[in-house]
């Protein structure tokens, strides 16, 4: 499943959890963009324009993009086992912003497998930590496991959750969208143009 793939990278620091401390993430929001050729605007202008490219290429890669609640969240991996923990967040109250879920359109909830990065720091710590009580918008991707009804561990193999699956998160991928991405959901499309035509990948030598 591509956005697990992350979890290869992951090899020498679950042989060595304990020097290993974060994931860094290879994202899109780590790409540069350049002002355009004849371009001229204030240097702080120019950073907050860059900023929202690389916002707005984060979200043109996520294929959903939903609005919900999160109802309940339970790791389906043992903490004191894993470095690569999953778990299931249900979202309630749920809208479709941008892709599909088909299951969602009926009852408007959202069934999500959740993997993340975690060391012998983590404790005892539950799922829904770090989530907001009231609604928010998530980017997700598609479930792609090879079956739609079972989730394995993408370490051992092992079957760790079966039911509905709608949509999953990888540790570099997905998540509730930030500020930056969020004015840019709602941003016109002359705004979302002029940021593509004066902002483009920066030029490598």
């Amino acid at each position: 499943m591509r956005c697990f793939v992350a979890a290869a990278l992951l090899v020498g620091a679950i042989i060595c959890p304990r020097e290993a401390e974060a994931l860094d993430c290879a994202v899109p929001g780590s790409w540069s963009f350049e002002a355009a050729d004849g371009i001229e605007t204030p240097a702080e202008k120019q950073r907050q324009d860059k900023e929202a490219r690389a916002a707005l290429a984060r979200l043109e890669l996520t294929p959903i993009i939903f609005r919900g609640r999160l109802a309940s969240a339970r790791y389906l991996s043992d903490l004191r086992k894993t470095n690569v923990p999953f778990s299931l967040l249900v979202f309630d109250h749920v809208e479709v912003l941008k892709g599909r879920l088909p299951e969602t359109s009926i009852d408007r909830m959202a069934f999500v497998i959740k993997q993340e990065w975690c060391d012998d720091s983590c404790g005892d710590r539950q799922a829904a930590e770090g989530w907001p009580r009231e609604a928010i918008i998530v980017g997700a991707h598609p479930n792609e496991f090879a079956d739609q009804l079972k989730a394995k561990d993408s370490t051992s193999e092992q079957g760790i959750y079966e039911g509905r699956i709608d949509a999953v998160l990888g540790m570099c991928s997905g998540g509730p969208l930030s500020e930056g991405e969020l004015r840019l959901l709602n941003a016109s499309d002359d705004e979302t143009a002029r940021l593509k035509r004066e902002y483009l990948p920066r030029r490598r030598n």
